[in-house]
């Protein structure tokens, strides 16, 4: 909650989030106390997107990372298809 509460504070002041900012916020979303808050990392990765901001290979594999950590098992079809839109937009695995 707290990383989303800086975000948060970044943009009404104005900064505008990039990709290294977008990244930290899904990683810190996985890594939430109480089991991974996949569902609001998928939420920010959807701004990001509306933003116009690029997702890095980073991005993609905090997400990733999140699904296959949610609480009540893994959601590791959705991971898979955000593995795909990696593909289709070009970003390469690591």
């Amino acid at each position: 909650e707290r990383a989303l509460e800086v975000f948060n504070e970044m943009k009404r002041k104005g900064v505008q989030p990039n990709t290294v900012t977008f990244s930290a916020l899904i990683s810190a979303m996985e890594k939430a106390p109480g089991g991974s808050q996949w569902e609001k990392a998928l939420e920010v990765f959807g701004e990001m997107e509306r933003r116009g901001v690029e997702p890095s290979t980073v991005t993609f594999s905090a997400l990733i990372s999140a699904m296959e950590k949610a609480p009540g098992g893994s959601q590791w079809e959705r991971a898979l298809e955000v593995f795909e839109e990696m593909e289709r937009k070009g970003v390469q695995p690591n």
